[in-house]
């Protein structure tokens, strides 16, 4: 430990943590304390380097622009409090996290961290009066009526788990979901670890932006459930640690595995909801917004897609579209694949080896 005292300055002992280095003061609340935790912006070094004279290295702009701007979003630029007269140094705070997409995950030097995810998906498509868009209208209508479950003391938080065959349209909803909040400037969530650090992260988060609207995403939750028990996920659901706010959003493709006490338990998922297979009408409306041709031709292409997922109707649209393929070979080549019974005992015998080691004679 090291004191350093001086005439003008406030006392200063520097000490060593856990945590790192920190600074314990004398200093009072009078003492221009406002100065901390106001978000600052690294400043360029000015002062000259002692360091003996080397070589220059190849030219690497790109690469040396991208470490340089990274290191500067990390220096260490002011000061945090973290206890009575203490401070350490930290890089950039801002008040509240840019809308998007976050996993929470826990960091060996920094505890709890959120990490933005670059999402990037296909033209989010809304088709009127089907069951997404009455279930959009409904989130929506949600979202504004905080007012009305504060007054009869209700947190204002809701829930809806989507269950139904795969490619159905779930991640089509949840992708729109995930859109609308976002451009609300709200976040979303993503359960993508450990159900209990995504418990501390909530809770934490909730202590820095506490009326933020926030998505909570849970997909493929029976995945989840399978990995990490029930448990933490009934105590994120409604234990404790319950935030306002809040709407769970949880996808599935194997209802028949999730206890009534998730499926028929409302104020934990409150909505539980068939996603079918596109109808006639949304895959017309589907063709329409990707085609460009006259009514018998759409009436063609709906006939021809019938049990087709959204996935295998995108599909069909590029078979067709990009890669020039015939209408009714694409058809055709789409179903075989949706009916096709894989299984590796086609290919898979007690003598034929593994590897190299199939053509190893013995």
């Amino acid at each position: 430990m090291k004191a350093v005292k001086s005439s003008r300055l406030p006392f200063l002992i520097v000490d060593k943590s856990q945590q790192g280095y920190i600074i314990v003061t004398n200093m009072s609340s009078e003492m221009n304390l406002k100065a901390f935790g106001g978000e600052q912006r690294p400043q360029p070094a000015n002062k000259p380097s002692r360091a003996r004279a080397r070589a220059p290295e190849p030219s690497s702009a790109p690469a040396n622009d991208e470490k340089e701007e990274m290191m500067n979003s990390i220096s260490l630029v002011q000061w945090a409090v973290c206890g009575p007269h203490t401070y350490k140094p930290v890089s950039s705070t801002f008040p509240k996290l840019a809308s998007g997409v976050y996993s929470v995950a826990v960091s060996q030097y920094h505890g709890i961290i959120y990490q933005k995810k670059n999402i990037c998906v296909d033209d989010l498509l809304r088709f009127p009066d089907s069951v997404s868009d009455r279930i959009l209208s409904e989130i929506t209508t949600f979202w504004g009526r905080g007012d009305k479950f504060k007054e009869h003391g209700f947190l204002h938080r809701r829930g809806y788990l989507l269950h139904g065959p795969a490619g159905s349209g779930k991640t089509c909803l949840v992708q729109q979901i995930i859109a609308d909040i976002v451009t609300a400037d709200g976040l979303v969530f993503q359960c993508s670890n450990h159900p209990a650090v995504f418990n501390d992260g909530l809770s934490q988060f909730r202590k820095v932006e506490p009326n933020r609207p926030v998505v909570c995403l849970f997909e493929d939750i029976d995945a989840i459930i399978e990995e990490h028990g029930e448990d933490e996920i009934l105590t994120l659901l409604d234990g404790e640690n319950q935030i306002d706010k809040v709407l769970n959003i949880a996808t599935t493709n194997y209802p028949e595995k999730l206890d009534k006490r998730l499926v028929a338990r409302p104020r934990r998922f409150d909505r539980v909801l068939e996603i079918g297979m596109p109808s006639p009408i949304v895959r017309k409306m589907y063709f329409e917004k990707k085609l460009n041709v006259t009514d018998a031709e759409l009436d063609k292409w709906v006939a021809a897609s019938e049990g087709f997922s959204f996935a295998a109707c995108a599909e069909l649209v590029i078979s067709i579209c990009c890669f020039q393929k015939e209408f009714n070979d694409a058809v055709a080549t789409l179903k075989e694949m949706m009916t096709a019974n894989l299984n590796s005992r086609k290919y898979n015998t007690d003598d034929g080896g593994i590897g190299f080691a199939a053509g190893v004679r013995r």
